[in-house]
């Protein structure tokens, strides 16, 4: 939609004129006005807006509980934040509205400037609301997971992981996918949390890992080698039958253990601690990459670096996604460089959508990135195609 529905929720009557004022001028033609949360949440419903303009500084409801409001209930994707409050602030209340669904089109310092607020416009993505945006169970049962996972339903797409120096693809992440007749695409954060519930995680991972290895086998039939990622749940880790049964695996296919990372999030549910370092460290001992996945967020940070033994660190989306625009986000990210690399660990930029924030990234020393900015998840036969793509003009070069 080129001329979005706009509401502008700010409580005084001089900065809401002058918004509106600018927005006129970049051609907005539909502007709604509200002076506090409360009325704007009354506006939202009889009408939705498609990008609200929130200050955080207002009576009676203020800015951010209004973007947990109109995130909870659904009333509008799209926002822009300003305030003349300190740059932190702002980009903690940002990082906030992504975690709830919201996409943040940025965040404004006031005064309000022409250009910048046309250049938020412009990152608008014309989506609607996921089906399942509340939906915190899966909708199906433990019956129909287990049938799923008997009868090999399940699929894998990769990701290819590259070199932004040369171009190469040096390795491609395994994403499982459930295709359900009667549910259609069910998301993988679903159907894997609801497998680790039901004590079927282990079942579907050796399942996944199967398929895999014989993708693996494939590729290095046509004379591609190339790494693969695999992710690992944390429930996993200390069960010592089914690590035995990983590693056998591995063996069995005739796959060399250095050509295999497995991926691993520490979470809430990360308990067994002993046991799972022990089975960290046994697969490092036989050869095999350890990646943490997703370090930047909640339960992902700093303290595993000291006793996970890693081979490579995955800079989750939140760490890396807008960091040409934000300050604050970027001397983070610096000082998580320089730590992973005085501790020998290879660096991964994940969720890498914007070549400015990649022209960052690089400047700030890591190479190697995931995302839709390089590459897409593809499925088996496009990754062939792209491989062996990139093969050859590297055998060329």
């Amino acid at each position: 939609m080129q001329n979005p529905k706009m509401l502008i929720v700010e409580d005084c009557p001089a900065q809401q004129l002058f918004a509106g004022q600018l927005l006129k001028q970049l051609k907005i033609q539909h502007i709604s006005y509200a002076s506090d949360g409360e009325l704007a949440l009354e506006l939202l419903k009889q009408q939705r807006a498609d990008v609200m303009l929130i200050d955080l500084e207002m009576p009676q409801m203020n800015g951010v509980e209004l973007l947990r409001s109109i995130a909870k209930q659904q009333l509008c994707q799209a926002v822009i934040i300003t305030s003349a409050k300190d740059p932190l602030l702002l980009n903690a209340v940002a990082t906030m509205a992504e975690a709830d669904g919201l996409q943040v089109l940025g965040s404004l310092a006031k005064p309000l400037n022409k250009e910048l607020l046309s250049l938020c416009l412009s990152r608008r993505k014309a989506e609607v609301w996921p089906a399942d945006f509340e939906r915190k169970a899966p909708a199906f049962d433990q019956k129909l997971l287990r049938k799923a996972i008997s009868e090999q339903l399940f699929s894998l797409c990769y990701q290819p992981i590259a070199d932004m120096n040369s171009g190469q693809i040096i390795a491609v992440e395994a994403l499982a996918r459930w295709s359900q007749p009667e549910l259609g695409m069910v998301r993988p954060d679903v159907f894997i949390a609801a497998a680790e519930q039901w004590g079927l995680i282990n079942e579907l991972t050796l399942l996944l890992l199967e398929q895999a290895l014989q993708q693996l086998q494939q590729w290095h039939d046509l004379g591609v080698v190339v790494q693969l990622s695999f992710n690992l749940s944390p429930l996993s880790l200390s069960d010592v039958a089914f690590m035995q049964q990983l590693q056998h695996k591995v063996q069995q296919a005739g796959i060399k253990p250095e050509l295999i990372c497995f991926e691993v999030t520490e979470t809430q549910d990360f308990t067994q601690l002993s046991a799972a370092i022990e089975a960290l460290a046994n697969l490092r001992l036989a050869g095999f990459g350890i990646a943490i996945d997703d370090y930047g967020t909640g339960f992902a940070n700093a303290q595993q670096l000291s006793r996970i033994p890693a081979t490579r660190l995955k800079l989750d989306r939140s760490l890396t996604d807008g960091v040409s625009e934000r300050p604050q986000q970027r001397l983070v990210l610096e000082n998580t460089i320089q730590l992973a690399h005085k501790l020998g660990l290879t660096l991964i930029a994940e969720g890498v959508e914007k070549l400015a924030d990649a022209m960052v990234i690089k400047r700030c020393g890591i190479n190697l990135v995931q995302g839709y900015l390089y590459h897409k998840p593809l499925t088996a036969n496009d990754c062939t195609a792209v491989l062996c793509n990139s093969s050859e003009q590297q055998a060329a070069s």
